[in-house]
């Protein structure tokens, strides 16, 4: 299911986050090269504060929040292994500190609510084409939104916030999708179906915002 958001979101990877986050991949993509793994062996969708940070440039993470979409891999290649031993170090370029990015693997989907059709609406990163081992996507602003409405931390609300604000979210697909999702959560629904509403309440009742 493709939706048209207001602004049409774009991945900015040319922050010093951004460059580290395709470096990090860009160690596992020479290494299926290696393999002679066949274009699209391994597909990943990237999730939480990194890819919040691609469209917004909000804030940082060190942790990159993602899922191993699909996975055809040579005999013998650990990908959990090689993913864990690829931290990135980048300068935050707010603070001047050196940072490190690693890959965090124990975040899993199944945390929060998803919508199904979220590899759909989920966006490639230029710097993997097709015929690259290794292919990875960016989740759709709309579907990170929904992913958030789970543990709802200060950090989790404001990144819901600043995808609202870009304008690359409807505040109308925003409540129907989530809606969907809750629905077949498995979790306690009423936390996430509670966070929705007082977010869009109060985005809503934010001057200068307008009503999608």
């Amino acid at each position: 299911m493709e939706l048209l958001p207001v602004v049409t979101p774009r991945i900015n990877t040319n922050t010093a986050l951004g460059k580290a986050l395709v470096s990090m991949f860009k160690s596992v993509e020479a290494e299926l090269t290696q393999e002679n793994a066949d274009p699209g062996a391994v597909k990943i969708i990237v999730f939480g504060g990194c890819a919040v940070h691609l469209y917004t440039n909000h804030r940082i993470s060190m942790d990159v929040d993602a899922e191993i979409y699909e996975a055809c891999l040579p005999p013998g290649f650990d990908l959990q292994a090689l993913l864990a031993q690829v931290p990135e170090p980048f300068i935050d370029e707010r603070s001047a500190r050196v940072m490190e990015l690693n890959y965090d693997l124990q975040y899993n989907t199944s945390f929060g609510p998803i919508h199904e059709d979220y590899w759909v609406r989920s966006i490639p990163m230029t710097e993997f084409p097709e015929t690259s081992p290794l292919q990875i996507h960016i989740a759709a602003p709309v579907d990170i939104a929904i992913t958030k409405l789970g543990r709802a931390t200060d950090h989790d609300v404001a990144d819901i916030k600043a995808l609202l604000r870009a304008g690359f979210i409807l505040t109308s697909d925003f409540r129907r999708l989530a809606l969907q999702a809750i629905d077949v959560y498995v979790g306690n629904k009423e936390q996430p179906a509670s966070v929705l509403f007082n977010i869009l309440q109060d985005y809503l009742e934010e001057p200068d915002v307008e009503l999608s």
